[in-house]
């Protein structure tokens, strides 16, 4: 088995909605969201097995939307969710899914 999976991809861009590509929209949730998904559903076996954990990365965004910041909440809320259910799902099985929600921070 596999004791944890860290899910930490996060990419960003920024526009306001009217102004933002549909090309971005997908990239960011290809990464952020879809990368998230595809890489748990590779390793969740081996997890169940070990009655490991998964613990996602994503962002205070994903909880509070921001302007010019739609593709990147999007895909967050979406991780969010995600994790949400994927916890409900694994309770039987002994296994936990954490969610961590960092907020903004500025480099010195």
């Amino acid at each position: 088995g596999l004791w944890g999976l860290v899910n930490n991809a996060g990419v960003s861009t920024f526009g306001e909605v009217e102004f933002a590509s549909l090309d971005n929209y997908k990239n960011v949730a290809e990464i952020n969201l879809w990368g998230t998904v595809r890489v748990t559903k590779a390793f969740l076996p081996l997890i169940r097995r070990a009655k490991g954990r998964v613990v996602n990365i994503t962002s205070m965004l994903g909880r509070m939307a921001s302007p010019s910041r739609s593709c990147y909440c999007i895909s967050k809320f979406g991780v969010a969710a995600f994790s949400d259910c994927l916890r409900q799902e694994m309770y039987r099985w002994g296994v936990k899914v954490i969610l961590i929600e960092p907020s903004n921070f500025v480099a010195a």
